[in-house]
């Protein structure tokens, strides 16, 4: 799974980014009483695919982030898939396409 399209970054379009998530840790705090589901991940952006199957370690950034994430159906508990989704939720981002 990834995410492909045109993005700007520090002023500069990069037309076929590539965005991958390589780290997701969800997690379960109980401290508040109730059982709080958070998740926090990382993405590397690259210049485009080709750039990242060449050498992953060649990423123009890497973003990173927290959500909460779903359990409110067996479809949904993919947390790497939930990621890319939540993601897609971002002004930045949501105008990539899966792939």
């Amino acid at each position: 799974m990834a995410l492909t399209g045109e993005i700007t970054y520090k002023g500069l379009t990069v037309s076929d980014a590539y965005i991958r998530v390589v780290r997701v840790l969800h997690l379960v705090d109980y401290s508040s009483g109730s059982k709080v589901l958070t998740a926090d991940y990382s993405a590397k952006i690259y210049k485009d695919v080709d750039t990242c199957t060449a050498d992953p370690n060649n990423e123009i950034t890497t973003i990173s982030g927290t959500f909460t994430p779903s359990v409110s159906n067996n479809v949904n508990l993919n947390i790497v898939k939930q990621t890319y989704v939540y993601l897609k939720t971002l002004a930045d981002y949501d105008e990539l396409t899966d792939v």
